[in-house]
């Protein structure tokens, strides 16, 4: 017997890339619990550095900027298991311990010493087939039973303060990052004129048409990272009728092409400058 999936609990994707690659600037807008399966991760936020090796378990907070590093261990690709857990559910489960305080700022944790039951938990989620399988109010429980094992290891996520102007338009894009946005579509919906728009994202050191285009971006990446999808498909998905010119501004804002994130590991070695800087920072050490 099935059920319906439940919208609050998440949908595990497995993420793979063939090289060592840094990408800067990249915002979750959902906390996501993460398990290293191959390789290293490193993530850095407020320049504060957190290594995730082969086996450890993690917490990335949402709606802020990160820089992170995939290492793969060669010959073998990088390769994790990501879990996005809606920020709702942790402060559900959090304010229901009571025995739990929250974090004033939100930074990547790791979870130390799973004990087994955590692990068959989270690699129960791990599994296609999972919310399929379970009633929706039954899953629910169980996430918040991984969310209180891995609080328990030292995972906490911190407190958010209110949302940004540009973090509730990254929101709104991403629900539809293909669908042809203009600033007048983001100006009625947050009902306030194109102007104010404009002038409040500036004051965010941002504007419509970055956060447009790093959204889409974004999504491209994740596309790339966990699915088998064409290039060409991914362009569409993301709102671009033009592989190359999706190519194009892939490149410019990550600095690699697309086809390299799941290309040889030489391929993604040889961008030099990105990948260099993170070698020789504290992050690599």
């Amino acid at each position: 017997m099935t059920h319906e999936a439940n919208p609050a609990t998440p949908t595990a994707v497995l993420l793979r890339q063939a090289g060592r690659a840094c990408f800067h600037h990249l915002v979750n807008t959902t906390p996501v619990l993460i398990n290293v399966r191959s390789g290293t991760k490193v993530v850095v936020i407020r320049d504060m550095p957190l290594r995730l090796e082969t086996g450890d378990y993690g917490l990335l907070p949402d709606h802020q900027a990160m820089t992170m590093e995939n290492i793969p261990k060669v010959p073998q690709n990088y390769e994790a298991c990501i879990l996005p857990v809606p920020r709702a559910l942790f402060e559900e489960t959090y304010a229901r311990l009571g025995s739990i305080t929250p974090p004033l700022t939100a930074l990547p944790a790791k979870a130390k010493d799973l004990p087994a039951e955590a692990v068959a938990l989270f690699e129960f989620f791990c599994s296609p087939e999972s919310n399929a399988a379970l009633p929706a109010a039954v899953a629910t429980v169980r996430m918040m039973e991984l969310i209180t094992w891995f609080a328990l290891s030292g995972a906490v996520l911190g407190k958010r303060e209110g949302l940004l102007l540009q973090d509730r338009l990254r929101q709104m894009i991403e629900t539809d990052p293909a669908y042809d946005w203009t600033s007048g579509d983001a100006a009625r919906a947050f009902h306030m004129s194109e102007a104010t728009l404009r002038r409040k994202l500036a004051a965010q050191q941002t504007s419509f048409t970055e956060t447009l285009s790093d959204t889409r971006m974004t999504r491209a990446l994740a596309l790339l990272h966990t699915t088998t999808l064409p290039i060409g498909h991914i362009a569409q998905e993301v709102g671009y009728d033009s592989p190359s010119q999706f190519a194009a501004r892939f490149k410019e804002r990550f600095g690699i092409n697309p086809r390299d994130v799941r290309g040889s590991a030489g391929a993604l070695e040889r961008i030099g400058a990105e990948v260099a800087h993170l070698r020789t920072d504290k992050i690599s050490a």
